[in-house]
């Protein structure tokens, strides 16, 4: 149809890159743009299927072939790139939308290609550690070098972590920014209560959430942490008398914590986006952040930063939103205000103005 898009889509289960999925497919039917989605990592689980269903111009394609970070994943990654070729034959899609690396050079693509930059285990390795990846990960390395060298246009959620690819992986195609969006519900009656809330899994390093559970016995007020306390790998228990662990929420509860809590701490050392951090902003929270390249280019003069190795200054960071009402206040107005910004509706307008470019200048249209 003219002035319709059709879009073949990879997407992995097992991350963010879900709901920037399901988020950017759902703002897409708002331009008659049908979107053929195939799904790594895991098979969906019941909340996510619920999710899908409810997107009309999408045709789910489900697998749980290994991505390509995962262990051992080589032969799953040759047998889901057959899997998308053969998916691509059929369809005939105007676009391809790479949300992961391992299928990129799958095949001699008649369309144009466009791979997504959400995050790689080079830039978290630096970032995280300070230092190169092992050698171990070399494989994993080329085939992302590779795919982005394939790609026709490189897309990253930010300016920081596009620089931080292009270091690592060299000369990149054409790139372009396209900051994640979310389209939430937020609760503007809902008095904020005297507590300190983040999300993620206390072991993750990235996240850097343990750095927030060991300094809470310092915070004059609780902190809870949307999920588990206890590493599955090593068994290993994470305990705090001022930290409250929530366990994994679903979606609306996560709504309402971040409602009602006045400060938002993400002592993040890696985050090429955080759409956590973009949730809280929205529902109200003050911002406590990790002070990396990436938080400070979203959210600049609208949050409090920490240096994410220092828990002294991660303390002083926290104390003070909770004992300055008038800076907590300012600094969660300020961003409330930037993160409407950051919407799933101005997320997919520049993906078809990107999708249309690489179509000849196709005609976009709106429903």
């Amino acid at each position: 149809m003219a002035g319709t898009f059709k879009i073949l889509m990879t997407a992995d289960t097992v991350g963010g890159v879900w709901t920037y999925t399901v988020d950017l497919c759902k703002a897409f039917e708002h331009y008659g743009t049908e979107v053929h989605l195939m799904t790594m990592g895991a098979l969906l689980s019941n909340d996510q299927q619920m999710q899908v269903a409810q997107l009309k111009n999408v045709t789910l394609y489900e697998s749980n072939y290994k991505l390509e970070w995962m262990q051992n994943p080589w032969q799953d990654i040759g047998l889901a790139s057959q899997w998308v070729a053969s998916v691509y034959k059929k369809v005939k899609p105007d676009v391809i939308h790479f949300n992961n690396y391992g299928q990129v050079n799958a095949y001699q693509w008649d369309c144009p290609v466009v791979t997504v930059f959400h995050s790689c285990v080079q830039t978290w390795w630096q970032a995280v550690k300070g230092e190169e990846a092992p050698a171990e990960w070399e494989e994993y390395k080329q085939v992302v070098e590779n795919a982005l060298a394939a790609s026709d246009f490189v897309v990253a959620p930010t300016e920081a972590i596009l620089q931080e690819a292009g270091k690592i992986y060299g000369n990149l195609p054409e790139t372009e920014i396209i900051y994640n969006g979310r389209d939430i519900n937020v609760n503007h009656l809902q008095q904020k209560e005297p507590y300190v809330l983040s999300a993620g899994r206390v072991w993750d390093e990235a996240k850097n959430i343990c750095l927030l559970s060991g300094v809470a016995n310092n915070l004059d007020w609780p902190v809870y942490i949307a999920g588990g306390n206890t590493c599955p790998d090593t068994g290993v228990v994470y305990d705090n008398d001022n930290v409250h662990f929530l366990g994994f929420l679903k979606e609306a509860d996560m709504q309402e914590q971040m409602a009602k809590a006045a400060v938002f701490c993400m002592p993040a050392k890696y985050e090429p986006f955080g759409l956590a951090v973009l949730e809280a902003a929205l529902q109200g929270c003050a911002l406590a952040l990790g002070d990396i390249p990436t938080l400070r280019e979203l959210w600049g003069d609208a949050a409090v930063f920490f240096n994410p190795f220092d828990e002294d200054e991660s303390i002083t960071a926290i104390q003070s939103l909770i004992h300055d009402e008038e800076l907590r206040k300012t600094l969660a107005a300020k961003a409330s205000i930037r993160a409407k910004d950051f919407t799933a509706q101005a997320m997919a307008k520049q993906y078809m103005q990107l999708y249309s470019k690489l179509c000849g200048n196709k005609q976009i249209t709106q429903t």
